[in-house]
């Protein structure tokens, strides 16, 4: 084919992907493989299991791009129609290839008598290319014609469709792409304690004059930023990403905690190391999910003490040490109780740091002044205490995260202003 390829299409097949019954895996797997011999997913279609459906699809994405991905529906059953479909887009008879039927035989020798139904996978449009499939029986094929343009038939379980993707289908379509912009190269921008909002209002157009796209990357605890500009070779586009970074830490400040993908308590933990620190970590709504996170990374026992997961009120007196009083007067929820759990951590276990942290998870126990999503945390570093009052909204799986990761961004910044 003599035009270059530039992007691809994908059309996603099967009465389960419109259900919902099954999650579409495959099309994440096509754009993280393509992208880095240079070409991009441009749309995706999801069809059901109709032979009119497949076919206007896949001639519709042929009119936007030079190649179309399909998968899913080479089966051997009724509803596997997508060899049908495409022959007849390319105006192709389906052929038997005696070659591919004894393939399947051999498959089958040690299973016994292979069923008649599988036949019709050894049926493949009239000057088809076709690629084995090792981890099953359906082979991805490829039809091709000048006037049309290219589509490629994979299978749908994930795990196959990704062995003849990886294996043959990208070296097939690296021979036909050319220098159209080159592949990506990227840098990710974390942050803590800034909504995804608040990131675009600050940044604004000041990246526009930037070869480079921006992508807004929202996660439960926190938003990321991907940087991404196409080149041949990453030294066309360094200087350009270096530039781009350098503005949006001007921009964000210490919002941002990292690159890369990069931990928070990662970045806590070297914090402490660099500063011969040691922490102690008193959870009350999030329940140990700090202490595990600080945990996580091999060496964390040079700086982490332990954790006191104090969930009831008592606890929090007889283990922790916190008053009664205090408890009484403000409730378990409140700028008071958080203080004095973050200095209680830290002289209960001789730290020199400490995290706490107290609130409403839900989905109850909430109240008009503390409704479901309230956490107070508290930093404390030496004898310097830093607490906030933060509302997260969402599920109580979401308000613990985002609580963990509230308590992990207090202590950085404590820390950060400790070592300044």
């Amino acid at each position: 084919m003599e035009r270059r390829l530039r992007g691809v299409e994908i059309v996603a097949i099967g009465d389960e992907l419109l259900s919902g019954a099954s999650l579409d895996s495959n099309a994440v797997t096509i754009a993280r493989r393509l992208e880095p011999i240079g070409l991009r997913v441009t749309r995706k279609t999801t069809v059901g299991d109709s032979s009119t459906q497949i076919a206007e699809a896949v001639r519709s994405a042929l009119e936007r791009s030079a190649a179309v991905l399909t998968t899913g529906g080479l089966g051997p059953t009724k509803d596997d129609v997508t060899r049908n479909a495409v022959a007849a887009v390319f105006n192709r008879e389906l052929e038997f290839r005696e070659d591919l039927w004894h393939a399947l035989e051999a498959r089958w020798a040690h299973r016994g008598r292979i069923p008649e139904t599988n036949r019709v996978q050894a049926e493949v449009p009239a000057g088809a290319e076709v690629f084995p499939n090792r981890r099953g029986t359906a082979p991805g094929i490829a039809v091709e014609d000048d006037s049309i343009g290219l589509c490629i038939m994979l299978p749908g379980p994930p795990h196959e469709m990704e062995a003849v993707l990886v294996e043959q289908v990208v070296p097939f379509l690296e021979e036909r792409t050319g220098p159209v912009g080159g592949r990506p190269f990227r840098r990710t921008l974390r942050t803590a304690g800034i909504a995804e909002s608040e990131i675009a209002e600050r940044i604004g157009g000041q990246l526009d004059d930037l070869p480079l796209d921006v992508a807004h990357l929202p996660e439960v605890d926190g938003n990321d930023i991907r940087l991404t500009g196409w080149a041949t070779d990453e030294s066309e586009i360094c200087a350009v990403l270096d530039e781009a970074v350098a503005r949006l830490r001007g921009i964000l400040g210490a919002h941002i905690y990292g690159e890369g993908d990069v931990d928070l308590a990662q970045v806590v933990g070297e914090l402490l190391r660099e500063r011969g620190l040691s922490v102690a970590v008193a959870e009350s709504c999030t329940a140990g999910l700090i202490s595990k996170r600080l945990t996580e990374w091999p060496g964390s026992s040079d700086y982490f003490w332990g954790g006191m997961i104090v969930y009831d009120d008592r606890a929090k007196v007889d283990l922790l040490g916190v008053s009664e009083k205090t408890l009484g007067r403000y409730g378990a929820v409140s700028e008071e109780t958080a203080r004095e759990m973050a200095k209680a951590a830290c002289h209960q276990s001789g730290a020199d740091a400490a995290i706490a942290v107290t609130g409403i998870a839900g989905p109850t126990g909430g109240t008009e002044d503390k409704p479901v999503g309230t956490v107070w945390l508290a930093a404390k570093v030496r004898d310097v205490v830093v607490v906030g009052r933060r509302y997260y909204p969402g599920t109580r799986d979401m308000v613990r995260a985002r609580a963990a990761q509230g308590g992990l961004d207090l202590l950085r910044r404590t820390l950060l202003e400790e070592l300044a």
